[in-house]
């Protein structure tokens, strides 16, 4: 496949990286090798559209459990980079959401969500947005 996409139809692909965003430890590697689907074409997102909104709803499991999704709270700084490297994703998904079949739409709905609290509550002088480093998150006050 063009452009180092992962063939998450291949047996031994999607289960390990499933199992890798499952654990805080592993998950940023594994975050890394779902964003090659960043440079992917329409037609490879439409084939592997489903897989690729499993594999973020793993992500938001594991991070609801482990850390705290959402943009309203700051994570210790170690995870940092996991919540960023997920807001990311959902950021590109955003961008991408045409090329995904439609019959994802409600999940795609779902993870999008998380994007649309513009509410800005500052923890200690600091708001969230700004320590994940995302400037399309930052509300503009």
């Amino acid at each position: 496949m063009p452009n180092n996409v992962p063939n998450l139809y291949r047996w031994g692909v999607f289960t390990p990286l499933a199992n890798r965003l499952g654990s805080l430890d592993r998950m940023l590697g594994a975050l890394d090798e779902l964003m090659k689907f960043s440079d992917a074409e329409d037609r490879q997102i439409q084939r592997y559209g489903r897989k690729i909104i499993s594999l973020t709803e793993i992500t938001y499991a594991t991070l609801s459990r482990e850390v705290g999704v959402s943009l309203i709270m700051l994570c210790d700084r170690k995870h940092v980079p996991h919540k960023s490297a997920y807001y990311k994703l959902l950021l590109w998904i955003k961008c991408r959401r045409s090329a995904f079949p439609a019959f994802l739409e409600d999940r795609i709905n779902e993870l999008l969500a998380r994007l649309e609290c513009k509410v800005v509550l500052r923890t200690r002088g600091i708001d969230p947005r700004t320590q994940l480093g995302i400037e399309e998150l930052i509300v503009k006050t």
